[in-house]
């Protein structure tokens, strides 16, 4: 995930692969608490820490909101379901979001 986010260029079919992978083990055997927590720190924490900037600039916009909605309410994903089902922020939530990302096919 961390490479794919900040490949450059950035492959986006790769990115959106990485993306479905993680989410889908979130929404599956990696349910967990400290799981859910540690996805969402490692998405919101602050552009300037990154190695590069994987912001609005960078990456399309569905695929730079999915990003962001993992930095929000994904940690309440197991202790707090409610919450993060309000937020669209459930693993499986997510990883519908994930599966529905447009990934510009390129010209020959």
């Amino acid at each position: 995930m961390y490479d794919d986010v900040l490949a450059s260029p950035v492959n986006l079919s790769n990115l959106k692969q990485s993306l479905v992978e993680l989410l889908r083990y979130l929404s599956e055997e990696g349910r967990t608490n400290a799981n859910c927590w540690a996805a969402d720190l490692f998405f919101c924490w602050p552009e300037d820490l990154w190695e590069r900037d994987w912001s609005e600039q960078t990456l399309p916009d569905d695929f730079h909101d999915l990003l962001a909605m993992m930095g929000s309410a994904l940690h309440d994903g197991v202790s707090s379901a409610d919450t993060a089902s309000n937020f669209d922020c459930l693993p499986e939530q997510l990883l519908e979001r994930a599966k529905r990302l447009e990934v510009p096919q390129r010209s020959s």
